[in-house]
Parts: structure tokens; sequence; C-alpha cells
């Protein structure tokens, strides 16, 4: 609805081939809450992931929004949620390739330092996000430490 004015219905959504996935789930990693959402997708085998994944795809959407990038310039590896040094997503931007991630809480410290290390040296920017704006700004402070500035890291409540 905020994105797009419009909640289609079941029979709409299948009308058009959209599939609607129902997950109950916390909206980050170490949340004490349970919430039940509404994915929806036009493709099967997204349809077939499992809640975590939804959430970190979802939160990488919503980085996409708040960030104003088009659908065209924007690659979204749905795959899974990466441990190693690859960004969620690849925006291409007029200034060139840019690394999104989206942490939901789940990356260690060291593993925040190497991908934002890694990132720096193979793309011209970085854009990380986090669902709400205290971990957003937990992010940040850790993040300062590895030298990437705090206006990089946003709030990107996916719900």
């Amino acid at each position: 609805m905020r994105h797009y004015g419009m909640v289609p219905s079941e029979k709409e959504a299948h009308r058009v081939g959209i599939f609607i996935v129902r997950a109950v789930l916390n909206p980050s990693h170490h949340a004490n809450r349970l919430m039940e959402v509404r994915f929806y997708t036009p493709f099967l085998w997204v349809s077939r992931l499992g809640p975590p994944l939804l959430r970190h795809l979802a939160g990488v959407g919503e980085m996409r929004h708040i960030l104003g990038a088009r659908p065209d310039v924007w690659r979204t590896d749905t795959h899974r949620i990466h441990y190693r040094e690859q960004p969620d997503a690849y925006w291409y931007s007029k200034l060139g390739p840019i690394a999104i991630e989206y942490d939901a809480g789940s990356y260690s410290p060291a593993l925040l330092k190497r991908k934002a290390e890694t990132f720096a040296l193979r793309f011209v920017g970085q854009y990380w996000g986090a669902p709400t704006e205290k971990k957003a700004e937990q992010l940040r402070v850790k993040l300062a430490g590895f030298g990437l500035e705090p206006r990089f890291v946003l709030a990107a409540p996916w719900w």
C-alpha cells in the first residue's frame, strides 16, 4: 500500500500472476515480537523461500524505494543472504556501481568489517540498511569504526 497505493486481493493477485506468501516472523533478527506479514512476488521460487530470507529481501527492496533507485538500475541477488563479502544488491548509479547491504541484526562485527572494506575496494560507494532506526544507529556506530560515513546507513522498515 505504501509504495503502490493498493493491496491486491488474492483473486486479483492470482489473475495477474502475483504470488502471496504469508509468514510469521520478527521484524529483525533479535526482535522479541512476532508479526504476520504478506509478501507479494511474481516469482514462484521466491514464494518458496523461508521467512528470514523474505524479511531480508523486503529490507533490500525498501532500501531501493528510500534511495529512489529505478528497478532498471538495480539488481538483487535473491538466492540467499550473503554471509560473505558479496552485496545483497547492486545499484548501477550514474556514479558507478554501489553495493547495497541489509543487516537485520545478525552480522558479527568481523563480518561487517570485512564487507565494508571489500565493498570500499570494489564499488564507488555502499549503502547499508537496518529494519529500525535503533538498529540503524547501532550499525552506524559499528561501521563508523571502519571508516564508513553514518549518512550511508538507512533505517529501512519493510513492514
